[in-house]
């Protein structure tokens, strides 16, 4: 290994200046947010938390269109909403603990390059992210954008996988604050 690429962790100097956190809304990734937050703190760095949404699919039917199915207008206004409720719901506990955030969402159909470009947009030195922990046959046929995110990226990500106990914590604040877990 080139010394030129080995960096050293010094108490003086932020090492993470900012850290981009994606939420999908699921419990498991409010969860991992919110210890994005308590690391945010620690480390004395700014926080982009990340909502990617899917881009709109039009339907295909064969036998006519559905009776009640969204216009890319109302599908598009209904996800921001969605998607502002759980990125409030983390910027809110970053603001309580002191940490400096910003809200950011956009439509995109691949969500782990979206997270990668989104880091590399905003300055980003470390992304943030739960996952499931799946591996093997799982992790092939569901997919896994924490791992295919580590696999883009050219920068530090630090993948964390939530107790049940931390899971819960977040479904129990999610409930407060009106949003599905």
């Amino acid at each position: 290994m080139a010394s030129s690429n080995v960096r050293l962790f010094q108490k003086s100097g932020a090492l993470f200046d900012s850290i981009l956190v994606p939420t999908d809304g699921s419990a498991l990734s409010i969860a991992a947010a919110l210890k994005a937050v308590v690391f945010a703190k620690r480390v004395d760095a700014r926080m982009v938390i990340y909502h990617s949404i899917p881009a709109y699919q039009y339907p295909v039917y064969v036998g006519g269109m559905p009776y009640e199915y969204p216009s890319e207008v109302e599908y598009e206004t209904q996800c921001k909403s969605v998607a502002d409720r759980y990125l409030t719901l983390v910027a809110d506990a970053a603001v309580a603990q002191g940490v400096t955030v910003l809200k950011r969402m956009e439509f995109n159909g691949n969500p782990a390059q979206a997270i990668v470009e989104m880091a590399k947009r905003e300055g980003c030195s470390l992304i943030f992210m739960g996952s499931h922990g799946r591996s093997g046959l799982s992790r092939i046929f569901l997919g896994n954008i924490a791992f295919k995110t580590l696999t883009l990226a050219h920068m530090p990500v630090l993948v964390d996988r939530c107790t049940p106990d931390e899971i819960s914590q977040a479904e129990e604040l999610m409930r407060r604050s009106a949003i599905e877990p």
